[in-house]
């Protein structure tokens, strides 16, 4: 599947965002994160510092005032709770806040380096353990414990997420509305070449304009210079042929006009063969006519063009009684140049008038999952008749220049071949196949 640019560009920066914002949202939630859990340890050493301060020796223990400087550790269920063990783990002394609570002190491990802190977590709460030998009390080690919920903590972190997502996901749509807008400002010069492109095709501009950002000027400079050169190229070979065409009209009246004076036996398949020269001058110098560049061809409605068509050569061959059946989707149009369409199409009409019996199809609607490499979509022509066909030996020979199937007709033996020339010249392809009512079908494949 190919994407425009627009889609691209938005799309890797969409995901460039949601890289950047993913990880940014990472980087903010651990580091809040870390930071209540810096201001949990803070407070706890603080409660320590706190009993510390107040504790006071009892021979190799110490004892605790009623009046606890840390007034959550006197009430029950208050989140905060304190303990002091020595140094086998047993409890010395624990606080009004514990003692009334269903909380129990995690298991006790061994002491800690004096003079060190360890924080750690366990389960629902934050514990905080500092170990001193308390030279008055006979220099025993003591463990000072404190622990607290971390249910407000979490709470404080869920609500700084919940207002991190609202923010990064405010922060996306507007980047995302404003990267639309970016988008479109920024390819607004390349739509622009776009639609001037196509008046080129339509015909209806003869130049690209020079109203574009230094990136593009280049490539509309460049068009610019090859459209003018196929003009003049087409110029140029326009006047050669006509040149050519009106050096040998001369010479071959003059030839016409001693055969007709001389009456030589052999004079019939001269006057054939100055007939052909003739019919083939006459062709090349309408084709150099109406050529005209590739990228200047407007639509040609197919259906009335068709009409026209049937009903100027089913009068030439009324006699014939051939019964039409014409099937031509409507609204279908072929970028192809008006008259070389009716070239294409009014050679093998003709034909299938010329060799067929009683019956005529011409068909036409788009063809299905086909498209040039340019992704322009193709209108396929079939035109068949009831006559002899074409044999499939002969099928690749009679698009060649000069060979007939049927000699029986008179011709020259151009028509298919004029018929393949122009359309492979607008990327389209020609193709003899045996038609259901008997003869020849031709298909037709054109640029929408």
């Amino acid at each position: 599947m190919k994407l425009g640019l627009q889609k691209r560009l938005i799309i890797i920066t969409t995901l460039l965002l949601g890289c950047f914002l993913g990880i940014t949202g990472w980087v903010l939630d651990r580091s809040f994160t870390a930071s209540v859990e810096a201001g949990a340890q803070e407070q706890l050493r603080l409660v320590v510092y706190g009993l510390m301060g107040i504790a006071e020796e009892s021979g190799s223990s110490l004892v605790f005032p009623d009046v606890l400087p840390e007034p959550r550790l006197s009430q029950p269920e208050s989140g905060l709770y304190a303990a002091v063990q020595d140094a086998q783990g047993n409890l010395i002394w624990s606080s009004p806040s514990l003692q009334t609570s269903d909380t129990r002190l995690s298991e006790f491990t061994q002491p800690g380096v004096p003079g060190s802190f360890q924080f750690e977590k366990h389960g629902q709460q934050f514990d905080m353990k500092y170990s001193v030998i308390w030279v008055a009390a006979d220099e025993s080690l003591f463990t000072f414990r404190v622990m607290t919920d971390r249910k407000s903590y979490r709470s404080e972190i869920t609500e700084f997420r919940k207002n991190l997502t609202i923010g990064l996901v405010a922060a996306t749509v507007l980047f995302i509305l404003g990267q639309f807008v970016a988008v479109a400002w920024g390819l607004r010069p390349i739509r622009s070449m776009e639609n001037q492109v196509r008046q080129l095709e339509s015909g209806s501009r003869k130049r690209l304009g020079v109203e574009f950002p230094p990136e593009l000027q280049g490539l509309a400079a460049n068009l610019d210079r090859y459209i003018e050169h196929e003009e003049n190229s087409r110029i140029r070979y326009k006047m050669a042929m006509e040149n050519l065409a009106h050096s040998l009209k001369t010479p071959l009246a003059v030839v016409r006009n001693e055969l007709q004076s001389e009456k030589k036996a052999n004079s019939k398949l001269i006057e054939e063969q100055l007939d052909h020269m003739q019919n083939t001058v006459r062709y090349q110098l309408s084709r150099a006519s109406s050529a005209q560049s590739s990228l200047i061809i407007g639509s040609v409605p197919l259906a009335p063009l068709i009409q026209r068509l049937v009903s100027a050569i089913s009068k030439a061959y009324v006699e014939k009684r051939i019964e039409l059946d014409v099937e031509v989707q409507e609204n279908l149009s072929v970028r192809v140049n008006e008259s070389d369409l009716m070239e294409i199409l009014g050679n093998l009409i003709e034909n299938a008038f010329k060799y067929g019996r009683s019956k005529i199809r011409v068909c036409a609607h788009p063809a299905k999952n086909l498209t040039m490499a340019d992704d322009l979509a193709l209108i396929e022509i079939s035109i068949e008749d009831d006559g002899l066909g074409v044999k499939s030996a002969m099928r690749k020979e009679v698009l060649s220049r000069g060979t007939r199937a049927d000699t029986s007709i008179a011709g020259q033996g151009i028509g298919l071949s004029v018929v393949a020339d122009l359309v492979a010249s607008y990327g389209g392809s020609v193709e003899i196949l045996e038609a259901d009512m008997g003869g020849a079908r031709l298909k037709l494949t054109l640029p929408a």
